[in-house]
């Protein structure tokens, strides 16, 4: 049978297109097949981890390290450390070394002009591939105390009982009060080798706040309070305490808003005021109650700052002061439980020049 010169060339045509098909098929088939073994390889997350450094795509590594190996660092403080190691790194001339760990997961050295940069650990995902994520280690420890039976997130992420130093113990700020059964109930936790402060919150709950013990740096965590007459009743406590030492107040005057079975009161009923010399003018100016919190109904914590300033006639002088203070309710007064003084809050606190 003769065929037709056109047709014939149709056929020739299709099959060629077909032909062409199948070959770019098996070509598309074969580097995705390559793609899958190379992602397969370790080499390729680390790869894909130079190539993030490059681009400076630091949240694509801080949302990988997550998944990698889960930590508590915030993601400034994770993507600054980043910054910082790889400021001026040319990712082509940085070598490493690997090494294979026990869990199948693998930790590679990275140097740079000889010198250690980072330690990168590498796992296997659950689709076969490898991730990479910085491992740091960093130098700051934090101890957290919470009231009891609440659950407290750390830049995020859920802080587990993994984390949990010690259980229904009494406040640590309530620790010089001779009857610690008063004292407000608390959960301690202790977090490791963190870049910087955490941001603290109660998980699933609203209104909670935090404050940074200036004795001990525990981070103390409360009901943030609301009620301005707490705040003025810490400004009016907290300038009587405040004349005692100036002789115009009386230590009677300050046992009256004081837990006087405590440290705090055997301290300041031992100050010796009499070397402040005597003036006829003073005043308080700049008063202020902040950051007030509640570790149980019956207690609160917050600072005060305030500026007092007394006159002789030929000496005058002004000092900027600051109180931690720790009160409970007794009996429906609140009363001092412990004082801490750090006048460095004061907004109006003058540092000395440097020579």
């Amino acid at each position: 049978m003769r065929i037709k010169k056109g047709i014939g060339i149709a056929v020739i045509v299709l099959t060629a297109v077909i032909m062409c098909l199948i070959g770019f098929t098996k070509i598309s088939k074969a580097k995705k097949e390559f793609a899958e073994a190379e992602a397969a390889l370790p080499e390729s997350a680390i790869s894909a981890y130079f190539g993030h450094i490059k681009d400076k795509d630091f949240d694509g590594i801080y949302e990988d390290s997550m998944v990698v190996s889960p930590h508590i660092n915030s993601k400034a403080d994770y993507i600054a450390k980043l910054e910082e190691i790889y400021k001026g790194v040319n990712t082509s001339d940085i070598e490493y070394t690997g090494l294979d760990n026990t869990d199948g997961s693998k930790d590679y050295k990275l140097y740079y002009n000889k010198q250690f940069l980072a330690t990168l650990k590498l796992i296997k995902a659950s689709d076969g591939k490898w991730m990479a994520s910085t491992v740091f280690s960093g130098d700051q420890d934090y101890v957290i105390e919470v009231p009891v039976g609440l659950k407290i997130t750390a830049n995020g992420v859920e802080v587990g009982s993994e984390y949990l130093l010690e259980e229904n113990t009494a406040a640590s700020n309530f620790s010089g009060l001779r009857d610690q059964s008063q004292a407000p109930r608390v959960d301690v936790y202790e977090l490791s080798n963190l870049l910087g402060e955490p941001v603290i919150e109660v998980a699933g709950e609203s209104g909670y706040g935090t404050l940074t013990d200036v004795l001990t740096g525990h981070i103390l965590v409360g009901k943030t309070a609301t009620d301005s007459s707490l705040a003025q009743t810490m400004i009016d406590d907290a300038i009587i305490c405040a004349k005692f030492p100036a002789q115009e107040a009386s230590l009677g005057q300050v046992a009256a808003v004081s837990i006087t079975a405590s440290d705090w009161y055997s301290r300041v009923s031992g100050v010796q005021n009499q070397w402040f010399t005597a003036h006829g003018t003073s005043s308080f100016s700049n008063q202020n109650a902040f950051n007030i919190i509640q570790q149980s109904e019956d207690s609160m914590v917050g600072f005060v700052t305030f500026d007092y300033y007394a006159s002789n006639g030929e000496v005058s002088r002004t000092w900027n002061g600051g109180y931690q203070m720790t009160f409970l309710n007794v009996g429906g007064t609140w009363k001092i439980a412990g004082m801490a003084i750090n006048n460095e809050m004061n907004p109006n606190k003058v540092t000395p020049l440097q020579d």
